[in-house]
Protein backbone atom coordinates (compact mmCIF):
# COMPACT_ATOMS: atom_id res chain seq x y z
CA UNK A 1 0.00 0.00 0.00
CA UNK A 2 1.30 3.04 -1.06
CA UNK A 3 0.85 6.81 0.16
CA UNK A 4 1.48 10.08 -1.57
CA UNK A 5 2.05 13.39 0.13
CA UNK A 6 1.46 16.42 -1.81
CA UNK A 7 2.26 19.85 -0.72
CA UNK A 8 4.12 23.03 -1.99
CA UNK A 9 5.49 23.65 1.33
CA UNK A 10 8.75 21.61 1.99
CA UNK A 11 8.52 22.45 5.75
CA UNK A 12 4.89 20.82 5.70
CA UNK A 13 5.78 17.47 4.38
CA UNK A 14 9.31 17.41 6.40
CA UNK A 15 6.71 17.79 9.15
CA UNK A 16 4.44 14.94 8.45
CA UNK A 17 7.36 12.81 7.56
CA UNK A 18 9.28 12.99 10.91
CA UNK A 19 6.08 13.60 13.08
CA UNK A 20 3.96 10.44 12.23
CA UNK A 21 4.76 7.16 13.37
CA UNK A 22 5.06 5.26 9.84
CA UNK A 23 5.29 1.96 11.69
CA UNK A 24 2.49 1.78 13.18
CA UNK A 25 0.82 2.21 9.54
CA UNK A 26 0.66 -0.74 6.71
CA UNK A 27 2.72 1.13 4.03
CA UNK A 28 4.91 -0.35 1.92
CA UNK A 29 6.15 3.14 0.60
CA UNK A 30 5.31 7.10 1.42
CA UNK A 31 6.46 9.14 -1.68
CA UNK A 32 6.27 13.14 -1.83
CA UNK A 33 5.67 15.90 -4.78
CA UNK A 34 5.62 19.54 -4.33
CA UNK A 35 2.74 19.97 -7.14
CA UNK A 36 -0.11 18.86 -8.83
CA UNK A 37 2.08 18.11 -12.07
CA UNK A 38 4.14 16.33 -10.22
CA UNK A 39 1.95 14.07 -8.36
CA UNK A 40 0.13 13.03 -11.46
CA UNK A 41 3.69 11.93 -12.62
CA UNK A 42 3.73 9.79 -9.79
CA UNK A 43 0.70 8.68 -9.90
CA UNK A 44 0.66 7.29 -13.47
CA UNK A 45 3.98 5.42 -12.69
CA UNK A 46 3.08 4.33 -9.11
CA UNK A 47 0.30 2.33 -8.10
CA UNK A 48 -0.62 4.82 -5.27
CA UNK A 49 -3.78 4.06 -2.94
CA UNK A 50 -3.96 6.88 -0.58
CA UNK A 51 -2.87 10.93 -1.23
CA UNK A 52 -2.53 13.71 1.65
CA UNK A 53 -3.05 16.79 -0.46
CA UNK A 54 -2.71 20.08 0.18
CA UNK A 55 -5.69 21.87 -1.35
CA UNK A 56 -4.12 25.52 -2.26
CA UNK A 57 -1.40 24.94 -4.20
CA UNK A 58 -0.17 27.41 -6.92
CA UNK A 59 -0.89 27.04 -10.51
CA UNK A 60 -3.17 23.38 -9.63
CA UNK A 61 -4.99 23.32 -6.13
CA UNK A 62 -5.51 19.80 -4.58
CA UNK A 63 -9.18 19.72 -5.60
CA UNK A 64 -8.31 19.99 -9.19
CA UNK A 65 -5.64 17.45 -9.12
CA UNK A 66 -8.30 15.21 -7.35
CA UNK A 67 -10.91 15.39 -10.21
CA UNK A 68 -8.01 14.66 -12.62
CA UNK A 69 -7.98 11.02 -10.23
CA UNK A 70 -11.56 10.69 -10.80
CA UNK A 71 -11.46 11.51 -14.31
CA UNK A 72 -8.93 8.77 -14.95
CA UNK A 73 -11.12 6.76 -12.66
CA UNK A 74 -8.29 5.71 -10.28
CA UNK A 75 -9.61 4.51 -7.07
CA UNK A 76 -7.24 6.70 -4.25
CA UNK A 77 -8.49 7.67 -1.01
CA UNK A 78 -8.21 11.44 -0.40
CA UNK A 79 -7.23 13.52 2.37
CA UNK A 80 -7.27 17.23 2.28
CA UNK A 81 -4.97 19.62 4.14
CA UNK A 82 -5.62 22.94 4.13
CA UNK A 83 -4.97 26.40 6.11
CA UNK A 84 -8.79 27.94 6.06
CA UNK A 85 -12.35 26.41 6.42
CA UNK A 86 -13.76 27.21 3.17
CA UNK A 87 -17.25 25.30 3.28
CA UNK A 88 -16.93 25.81 -0.83
CA UNK A 89 -13.87 23.47 -0.37
CA UNK A 90 -15.61 20.80 2.10
CA UNK A 91 -18.56 20.67 -0.75
CA UNK A 92 -16.16 20.16 -3.55
CA UNK A 93 -13.98 17.55 -1.65
CA UNK A 94 -17.39 15.42 -0.86
CA UNK A 95 -18.39 15.93 -4.40
CA UNK A 96 -15.28 14.03 -5.63
CA UNK A 97 -15.19 11.11 -2.52
CA UNK A 98 -12.49 12.98 -0.82
CA UNK A 99 -12.15 10.83 2.30
CA UNK A 100 -11.27 13.83 5.18
CA UNK A 101 -10.91 17.63 4.97
CA UNK A 102 -8.17 18.84 7.75
CA UNK A 103 -6.93 21.92 9.32
CA UNK A 104 -3.02 23.17 8.96
CA UNK A 105 -1.90 22.32 11.13
CA UNK A 106 -3.16 18.76 12.38
CA UNK A 107 -1.90 17.10 14.95
CA UNK A 108 0.31 14.27 14.03
CA UNK A 109 -2.02 11.75 16.65
CA UNK A 110 -4.73 12.58 14.15
CA UNK A 111 -3.45 12.70 11.00
CA UNK A 112 -1.55 9.04 12.15
CA UNK A 113 -5.42 7.81 12.65
CA UNK A 114 -6.73 9.21 9.74
CA UNK A 115 -4.69 7.32 7.77
CA UNK A 116 -5.05 4.34 9.81
CA UNK A 117 -8.50 4.86 8.73
CA UNK A 118 -7.57 5.72 5.15
CA UNK A 119 -5.50 2.09 4.63
CA UNK A 120 -8.39 0.29 6.72
CA UNK A 121 -10.70 1.84 3.74
CA UNK A 122 -8.07 0.30 1.25
CA UNK A 123 -8.05 -3.08 2.54
CA UNK A 124 -11.67 -3.14 2.53
CA UNK A 125 -12.20 -1.91 -1.17
CA UNK A 126 -9.61 -4.04 -2.05
CA UNK A 127 -11.55 -7.29 -1.00
CA UNK A 128 -14.70 -6.04 -2.22
CA UNK A 129 -13.01 -5.75 -6.05
CA UNK A 130 -11.80 -8.79 -5.54
CA UNK A 131 -15.33 -10.57 -4.84
CA UNK A 132 -16.53 -7.90 -7.50
CA UNK A 133 -14.34 -9.70 -10.05
CA UNK A 134 -15.08 -13.00 -9.04
CA UNK A 135 -18.40 -12.39 -9.15
CA UNK A 136 -18.01 -10.30 -13.11
CA UNK A 137 -16.12 -13.43 -13.86
CA UNK A 138 -18.80 -15.99 -12.78
CA UNK A 139 -21.42 -14.07 -14.87
CA UNK A 140 -18.97 -14.71 -17.99
CA UNK A 141 -18.96 -18.18 -18.00
CA UNK A 142 -20.32 -19.87 -20.53
CA UNK A 143 -22.50 -23.38 -20.86
CA UNK A 144 -20.21 -25.20 -18.43
CA UNK A 145 -20.95 -22.12 -15.77
CA UNK A 146 -23.03 -24.86 -13.39
CA UNK A 147 -20.51 -27.42 -13.46
CA UNK A 148 -17.22 -25.63 -12.90
CA UNK A 149 -19.58 -23.19 -10.45
CA UNK A 150 -20.57 -26.45 -8.65
CA UNK A 151 -16.45 -27.73 -9.02
CA UNK A 152 -15.61 -24.54 -7.27
CA UNK A 153 -18.04 -25.06 -4.33
CA UNK A 154 -16.27 -28.61 -3.96
CA UNK A 155 -12.95 -27.12 -3.67
CA UNK A 156 -14.31 -24.10 -1.35
CA UNK A 157 -16.27 -26.71 0.99
CA UNK A 158 -12.86 -29.65 1.07
CA UNK A 159 -10.64 -26.56 1.74
CA UNK A 160 -13.11 -25.64 4.92
CA UNK A 161 -13.52 -29.03 5.87
CA UNK A 162 -9.91 -29.94 5.69
CA UNK A 163 -8.68 -26.71 7.80
CA UNK A 164 -11.68 -27.48 10.48
CA UNK A 165 -9.96 -31.41 10.91
CA UNK A 166 -6.96 -29.70 11.60
CA UNK A 167 -7.61 -27.33 13.91
CA UNK A 168 -10.77 -28.65 16.12
CA UNK A 169 -9.30 -27.97 19.35
CA UNK A 170 -9.33 -24.00 17.95
CA UNK A 171 -12.35 -21.32 17.72
CA UNK A 172 -13.74 -21.91 14.52
CA UNK A 173 -15.74 -18.91 13.67
CA UNK A 174 -17.60 -18.63 10.13
CA UNK A 175 -15.64 -15.62 9.45
CA UNK A 176 -12.44 -17.31 9.83
CA UNK A 177 -13.17 -20.54 7.80
CA UNK A 178 -14.28 -18.07 5.34
CA UNK A 179 -10.66 -16.10 4.82
CA UNK A 180 -9.19 -19.31 4.75
CA UNK A 181 -11.32 -20.01 1.60
CA UNK A 182 -10.85 -16.78 0.19
CA UNK A 183 -15.00 -16.10 -0.05
CA UNK A 184 -17.36 -14.07 1.77
CA UNK A 185 -19.16 -15.64 5.00
CA UNK A 186 -22.33 -16.05 3.50
CA UNK A 187 -21.16 -17.71 0.60
CA UNK A 188 -19.34 -20.17 2.83
CA UNK A 189 -22.94 -20.70 4.12
CA UNK A 190 -24.78 -21.07 0.81
CA UNK A 191 -22.50 -23.44 -0.61
CA UNK A 192 -21.67 -25.33 2.48
CA UNK A 193 -25.28 -26.13 2.67
CA UNK A 194 -25.64 -26.80 -0.65
CA UNK A 195 -22.64 -29.41 -0.67
CA UNK A 196 -22.97 -31.10 2.01
CA UNK A 197 -27.18 -30.94 2.56
CA UNK A 198 -26.58 -29.64 6.02
CA UNK A 199 -25.21 -25.99 7.78
CA UNK A 200 -21.53 -25.43 8.55
CA UNK A 201 -22.18 -25.20 12.04
CA UNK A 202 -24.09 -28.39 12.40
CA UNK A 203 -20.75 -29.96 10.31
CA UNK A 204 -18.21 -28.66 13.16
CA UNK A 205 -20.56 -29.88 15.74
CA UNK A 206 -20.61 -33.15 14.23
CA UNK A 207 -17.32 -33.67 13.42
CA UNK A 208 -16.21 -32.62 17.29
CA UNK A 209 -18.51 -35.15 18.48
CA UNK A 210 -17.40 -37.78 16.08
CA UNK A 211 -13.88 -36.75 16.95
CA UNK A 212 -14.53 -37.16 20.73
CA UNK A 213 -16.59 -40.47 20.66
CA UNK A 214 -13.26 -41.90 18.88
CA UNK A 215 -10.94 -40.83 21.36
CA UNK A 216 -13.36 -41.86 24.43
CA UNK A 217 -13.37 -45.46 23.30
CA UNK A 218 -9.84 -45.42 24.88
CA UNK A 219 -10.25 -45.72 28.18
CA UNK A 220 -7.37 -43.80 29.62
CA UNK A 221 -8.67 -41.03 27.62
CA UNK A 222 -9.50 -38.10 30.18
CA UNK A 223 -12.60 -36.73 29.34
CA UNK A 224 -11.69 -33.37 30.44
CA UNK A 225 -8.66 -33.46 27.97
CA UNK A 226 -10.95 -34.90 25.17
CA UNK A 227 -13.51 -32.07 25.40
CA UNK A 228 -10.49 -28.91 25.21
CA UNK A 229 -9.18 -31.45 21.92
CA UNK A 230 -12.45 -31.28 20.38
CA UNK A 231 -12.77 -27.57 20.97
CA UNK A 232 -14.82 -27.64 23.86
CA UNK A 233 -13.18 -25.49 26.89
CA UNK A 234 -16.33 -25.50 28.81
CA UNK A 235 -17.13 -29.32 30.27
CA UNK A 236 -20.59 -28.92 31.23
CA UNK A 237 -21.50 -27.66 27.49
CA UNK A 238 -19.57 -30.32 26.16
CA UNK A 239 -21.56 -32.81 28.11
CA UNK A 240 -24.63 -31.17 27.13
CA UNK A 241 -23.93 -31.31 23.62
CA UNK A 242 -22.32 -34.84 23.73
CA UNK A 243 -25.97 -35.96 25.19
CA UNK A 244 -27.86 -34.10 23.20
CA UNK A 245 -25.96 -36.27 19.95
CA UNK A 246 -25.68 -39.63 21.39
CA UNK A 247 -28.59 -39.63 24.12
CA UNK A 248 -25.74 -39.99 26.85
CA UNK A 249 -23.03 -38.53 28.88
CA UNK A 250 -19.42 -38.93 27.68
CA UNK A 251 -18.80 -40.85 31.04
CA UNK A 252 -21.69 -42.96 30.23
CA UNK A 253 -20.59 -43.30 26.60
CA UNK A 254 -16.96 -44.49 27.61
CA UNK A 255 -18.52 -47.16 29.81
CA UNK A 256 -20.12 -48.39 27.14
CA UNK A 257 -16.95 -48.29 24.97
CA UNK A 258 -15.34 -50.37 27.78
CA UNK A 259 -17.67 -52.98 28.34
CA UNK A 260 -18.29 -53.69 24.66
CA UNK A 261 -14.26 -53.97 24.16
CA UNK A 262 -14.55 -56.27 26.76
CA UNK A 263 -16.85 -58.91 25.76
CA UNK A 264 -14.98 -58.10 22.27
CA UNK A 265 -12.27 -59.39 23.47
CA UNK A 266 -13.75 -62.11 25.64
CA UNK A 267 -15.17 -63.90 22.81
CA UNK A 268 -11.64 -63.78 20.76
CA UNK A 269 -9.90 -64.98 23.78
CA UNK A 270 -12.53 -68.38 23.39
Amino acid sequence: MKLLIVDDEIITIEGIRKGVDWSALPLEEVLYATSAQEARSIIQKDAVDIMLCDIEMPKESGLDLLTWIRDENRQIECVFLTCHEEFSFVQKALKLQGMDYLLKPVPYEELQEILRNACQRVQEKQTDRRYQELARAMVQEDSTQNEREHSNAERIVETVKHYISTHLDEDLSAELLAREAFVSTAYLFKVFKQIENRTLVDYITDTRLFYAAEMLRNPDSAIGRVAVSAGYNNYAYFTKVFKKKSDMTPSQYQRKMMLENSKKKEKEDV
